[in-house]
């Protein structure tokens, strides 16, 4: 539902503020990256922010489809990956960011934007990602990739 619009430079710890930081990103922040990454993770999508009577909210566009999606009518990982672009592309980035398993509940075509905003972010703070996903892993470009193997119920960098 719509949230009182202030801006917010990081994202809540729960997302509550999702709209808000969305919107952050795009009017103060750098909105291209998050229109490229919704546009290829969702094939040519396009997210729509609006400030109304003081309260900000967002819809995704999805060609295709006769009206935008509301946020209660998207799925989880949709929302997961906004949550994600919001984290990534904060205008003000923590300087340590840890990611457990982002792949969980995405797309497989959700992975590729993903990777390229986890890099990015790794340029502006040092961002630490667990995952089970090879195909994430792959398209990590430039990324230290540490691969964990157990042996003997003891865990070790293969």
């Amino acid at each position: 539902q719509p949230q009182v619009g202030v801006r917010t430079p990081a994202l809540a710890h729960d997302g509550r503020d999702l709209a808000a930081a969305l919107m952050t990103i795009r009017e103060i922040g750098d909105g291209a990256p998050l229109d490229e990454a919704i546009s290829h993770a969702f094939h040519d999508a396009s997210l729509e922010l609006t400030s109304d009577s003081g309260r900000f909210s967002f819809r995704l566009q999805v060609p295709g489809l006769l009206r935008p999606l509301e946020p209660s009518e998207a799925s989880d990982g949709t929302l997961r990956f906004l949550f994600l672009l919001a984290a990534l592309l904060s205008p003000r980035p923590p300087p340590f960011l840890a990611l457990n398993e982002p792949e969980t509940s995405l797309h497989p075509d959700m992975l590729e934007p993903l990777a390229r905003l986890i890099v990015s972010a790794s340029k502006r703070g040092q961002v630490f990602v667990v995952t089970h996903s090879d195909a994430l892993a792959r398209f990590l470009d430039g990324a230290t990739v540490y691969t964990l193997q157990k042996h003997g119920g003891a865990t070790s960098i293969a």
